[in-house]
């Protein structure tokens, strides 16, 4: 994923969980702020119960190669946050492709 569609700054993060509407599985949460036609800008976050700085840096790099499966089918949807929860560390792969599939075409965001 190209750097310039990654949401960095905290307001930035605070403004998608603020108004963003959420859908959600026992392994992730997505935020999303719909902007109309500009391409989606990802953020990337971890629960702080999901345990030391490890395991959460763990979960946004599963986080990061989900989407980074999906990036030819994203069409623009506006900002998206994933917040992975303490599940993704124990879950298989394939598990994690199929949740992450089902949240972001719940959401509007992969085309057919």
């Amino acid at each position: 994923m190209q750097r310039h569609l990654r949401l960095k700054k905290r307001t930035e993060f605070g403004r998608v969980f603020r108004e963003g509407h959420t859908v959600g599985d026992r392994y992730m949460v997505l935020f999303i702020v719909s902007a109309g036609n500009e391409a989606t800008r990802f953020g990337f976050a971890a629960q702080r119960s999901a345990g030391s700085a490890v395991k959460r840096n763990r979960i946004r790099r599963r986080l990061r190669a989900l989407v980074a499966t999906f990036e030819e089918r994203i069409q623009p949807c506006g900002q998206v946050v994933l917040l992975g929860k303490t599940t993704m560390l124990t879950a298989s792969w394939e598990t994690l492709l199929r949740s992450a599939n089902r949240l972001l075409t719940k959401a509007g965001c992969l085309k057919r």
